[in-house]
């Protein structure tokens, strides 16, 4: 094969690699979007805003030792779950950090926030794991917390 014919091939299998593959940097940001509009979502109490970030087939996860639980399964019952949660009196607010992406999963430290009934603030964290399909968080598995 002659320079000509081998560069033009390289030079055209690196425009379609390209072409078909995103950059890292944009292939971080849309699990780490997903995640951030869910917690902004629930931090507002706004179940159909979580719903909609939600697989059909959602599972909500507990991690304890060598055991895991199911706490929820579907979209429709934890739906249901979230809007008998909100209407607690006590207003509890999330933030993460200590992002980690691994597409299609994502973990972070989730720290949930509160005022106890004698006025004092109180917070937990605990390691999260999301796991994304079609754009839409399938599974989370959540880590005993600690308190902060």
């Amino acid at each position: 094969m002659s320079i000509f014919k081998t560069t033009t091939a390289l030079t055209l299998s690196a425009l379609f690699l390209s072409a078909c593959i995103q950059p890292v940097e944009q292939q971080s940001l849309v699990p780490v979007r997903i995640v951030s509009e869910h917690l902004r979502a629930f931090n507002a109490g706004d179940v159909d805003g979580m719903s909609k970030l939600q697989h059909p087939d959602i599972e909500w996860l507990s991690v304890n030792g060598n055991s895991i639980s199911v706490e929820v399964a579907g979209r429709d019952a934890l739906s249901k779950n979230m809007a008998e949660y909100f209407q607690s009196p006590s207003k509890i607010t999330g933030s993460l950090r200590d992002w980690s992406v691994n597409a299609p999963y994502v973990s972070v430290t989730e720290t949930a926030s509160w005022t106890a009934k004698d006025g004092t603030k109180k917070s937990q964290s605990s390691m999260t794991v999301y796991e994304l399909e079609d754009n839409l968080i399938r599974r989370v598995w959540y880590y005993p917390a600690v308190d902060n």
